[in-house]
């Protein structure tokens, strides 16, 4: 029956061997076994598949124990205080003592606090009375601003700076018209300038006089006060402060304060209040604590109020237990867990938790407050608590590795399931089936050259597959900025691509268009530093073949010294002497070419006052800007063009003069009989010669100028006009290659420098192809 091989086949899939087995090839099977070993044994070796995890195991410091809290809190440790009722009916509801567990505890303790600090409004008032939310819903409630600087006119009228980003990236700062409190603005009322202005600075600080409450604040240097009521200002004699750390609400004549526990107002956290229970908490903490034989230290107490914030928040404790105790990050092996990275890039973002700072007043107490924990020598509670969670770039790095790892076993599951087959189906239909001896023997003879290259296939794939493939996949994240490099980032798919186009928001608007910007650059500058070193090359090498030249083998040495240099030291000594300040303007200056060039009107005046061709032309206003012009960028390209002629022209000149010494003379012989002229002889027979030697010598030197980031960076940097956001950090010289330079290792915007880099290597590699596919020299090989 065939359904046999292929349920032969099918045993191979899931135990790689199993199938040779059934077919009674025992050495195959033991083969094919001993691989499958290898990728499951890594599997297993590398997991954590039979070990219970946790997200709490990645907090510092360790549990009280379910233990001490059954000691800590039983009525007769507690000192004799009244045992505190809620308690009693929790414990009562688990049964008794030795039942309460420090997770439910915990719950409890949360709880407690929850019910006893409400969200509230408490009015400011010598009698305060405290609302609940729904008990004013009615009321429209103002915001007080109490704290920042405004500027006042002379009419009286308040306004606040704020700064804008204009369309070049520059940011410039105006004054938009505000209310003294409420902060309502009047776009319609904006300034560019302080001039005339006085400073009013609010203090934060609140003062009651006579029942009514007023706003420090500092008023063209001088202390006054605003009715928070009716906003007028006045000076008053010895208020009385007002202890107020809540946002502030206006509404019906009435000021409120506003409570909500965990609530950062003006840098200050509102703090849960203590209430009866956890007066007995820190009373069993302190005595406990501060005993010799305490094992607990500042990072477990640290880590249970943690705890007790997860339970104050459960959207936070979930999300924390689900990202913190992830079954594929923590337990899985190498393979699993591989392909998980790959597919999600990690999924617990790097966290810095300091909400547990809102239960600081009512589990460790303040200063000088009964039964603090502060009182305790050393003791001390982290303000906040780091956790590193996932890198996506290591995730990534790995998972790569993994996927191509496993691709090479999985070269091996094919090869079991395959061979199981085809064996199943000669023994049914009566084929010859090899020995397993013999079977290795073909294997080998027929495919030696292939496992000769293997070894060096498997180096090349984590040495060069896996960083190529690394950087084409990045181009489909939103990793931007140095903390992504150590936090999560996601897959957009081709958001980043589609973003080239759409140049109205986000990264388009700034990348997108910088980025056609810098591609037709990089497409003039390849082609013309191609084509002008090419020529200026043929040109010098016909002069050196020329026999009415004497020395040539001197003008030869003379002429290759620019390409015998280091390439950087010649691009920097050319980037100082074209300097603003530098050797050629001093020059150009005694020779008085700038006497002409300021007659001219392209040097020496501002460029506001030009037009036409002068604005044009513009060098400068008080030297010749080669390098440096902002307002002629194209004068600048033509410059680094002209100066690259000089760094590029030695190499063709040499290996053009060598072509056309092995040309047949016969050929300019047989050219002068028929007449022909020199320019003839160099058109038709010279250039089609060096041309057919060259041509793919020109294809590589123009995928190479596409990507020269040398000239561009060590004599210009990019620039001018370079380092604006809005125009993507891209200057008027950046081709791509020094584009993403700048975005890798100045911005950090690794996902759109990799975007070019594939469309660099799409666009560079099938031009070049194309046309090494066209010359005659690829097309007779």
């Amino acid at each position: 029956m065939k359904a046999l091989s292929y349920l032969k086949a099918i045993a191979s899939a899931f135990i790689w061997g199993l199938g040779q087995l059934l077919n009674k090839q025992f050495l195959k099977a033991l083969f094919f076994f001993i691989v499958f070993v290898g990728f499951v044994g890594t599997e297993l070796v590398t997991s954590s598949y039979f070990e219970e995890t946790h997200a709490y195991d990645k907090l510092p410091g360790n549990d009280f124990g379910d233990s001490w809290y059954q000691l800590a809190f039983i009525p007769d440790y507690l000192f004799n205080n009244e045992p505190y009722q809620p308690f009693e009916d929790f414990v009562d509801s688990i049964g008794d003592y030795e039942a309460v567990t420090e997770e439910a505890f915990l719950a409890f303790l949360a709880q407690d606090l929850k019910d006893n600090n409400p969200i509230s409004y408490t009015t400011l008032t010598v009698v305060p009375q405290t609302f609940l939310p729904e008990d004013l819903e009615h009321l429209e409630m103002a915001h007080l601003i109490r704290r920042g600087t405004l500027y006042r006119d002379d009419e009286g009228l308040f306004y606040l700076e704020r700064n804008v980003t204009r369309a070049d990236g520059s940011i410039k700062k105006e004054y938009v018209e505000t209310t003294m409190l409420t902060g309502v603005l009047n776009e319609d009322n904006i300034r560019t300038s302080i001039d005339g202005m006085t400073t009013f600075v609010k203090s934060n600080q609140i003062f009651r006089s006579q029942g009514i409450n007023y706003l420090l604040v500092v008023d063209a240097g001088l202390n006054r006060y605003v009715n928070l009521l009716t906003e007028e200002i006045v000076s008053l004699s010895s208020p009385i402060r007002v202890d107020v750390i809540g946002p502030l609400y206006r509404a019906d004549g009435m000021i409120y304060e506003y409570f909500q526990p965990g609530l950062i107002y003006n840098s200050i956290r509102l703090q849960y209040q203590e209430t009866p229970f956890t007066r007995q908490f820190r009373q069993s903490m302190f005595y406990t604590y501060s005993q010799p034989w305490n094992r607990y230290g500042n990072r477990d107490y640290t880590r249970l109020m943690l705890k007790v914030y997860f339970e104050l928040n459960p959207d936070i404790k979930e999300s924390f237990l689900t990202n913190y105790n992830n079954f594929f990050y923590d337990q899985a092996g190498f393979f699993l867990r591989s392909y998980w990275s790959v597919v999600t890039l990690g999924v617990a973002q790097k966290v810095n938790f300091t909400g547990h700072m809102a239960v600081e007043h009512a589990l460790a107490g303040t200063l000088g407050g009964q039964f603090s924990m502060y009182s305790i020598g050393g003791f001390n509670v982290s303000e906040s608590v780091p956790l590193q969670g996932h890198i996506s770039t290591i995730l990534l790095l790995e998972g790569l590795i993994g996927v191509i790892m496993s691709f090479f076993f999985f070269i091996f599951m094919y090869w079991s399931i395959s061979d199981a087959y085809k064996v199943a189906e000669l023994k049914r239909q009566k084929g010859i089936v090899l020995k397993d001896v013999d079977y290795f023997k073909t294997v080998y003879e027929n495919s030696f050259e292939y496992i000769i290259l293997s070894p060096a296939l498997f180096v090349l794939a984590f040495i060069s597959i896996m960083p190529i493939t690394f950087g084409f996949v990045i181009s489909f994240t939103n990793i931007s900025g140095n903390e992504s490099m150590m936090d999560t980032f996601n897959w957009v798919g081709l958001r980043n691509f589609i973003a080239l186009f759409n140049f109205e928001t986000g990264l388009g608007a700034s990348f997108g268009r910088a980025f056609w910007r810098v591609l037709g650059w990089t497409i003039i500058w390849a082609i013309f530093s191609t084509f002008t070193v090419f020529f200026g090359g043929f040109f010098q090498a016909l002069i050196l073949n020329s026999e009415r030249v004497v020395f040539r083998k001197l003008w030869r040495t003379v002429l290759i010294l620019p390409w015998a240099m280091p390439a950087l030291l010649s691009q920097m000594v050319f980037s100082v002497m074209f300097n603003e300040f530098g050797f050629i303007n001093s020059f150009l200056r005694d020779l008085g070419v700038y006497d002409i060039l300021m007659n001219w009107g392209v040097l020496g005046q501002p460029i506001s006052e030009l037009t036409g061709w002068a604005r044009m032309l513009y060098l400068g206003h008080d030297n010749i800007q080669w390098f440096t012009n902002p307002f002629n960028p194209t004068f600048v390209r033509t410059t680094l063009i002209v100066v690259n002629i000089w760094l590029g022209f030695p190499y063709f000149m040499a290996l053009m003069t060598g072509v056309m010494t092995a040309i047949d003379k016969t050929l300019y012989e047989a050219a002068d009989i028929d007449g022909a002229s020199k320019w003839q002889k160099i058109w038709s027979i010279t250039m089609p010669l060096v041309l057919y030697s060259t041509a793919p010598i020109l294809i590589m030197t123009f995928s190479g100028n596409f990507n020269n980031f040398g000239v561009i960076y060590f004599i210009t940097g990019g620039g001018p006009n370079a380092g604006h956001y809005a125009r993507g950090f891209a200057g008027d010289t950046d081709i791509l290659i020094s584009w993403m330079y700048k975005l890798t290792v100045e911005e950090s915007i690794f996902n759109m420098a990799s975007v070019f880099s594939v469309l660099i290597f799409l666009f560079v590699g099938s031009i070049t192809a194309w046309n090494l596919s066209k010359t005659r020299a690829f097309q007779e090989d």
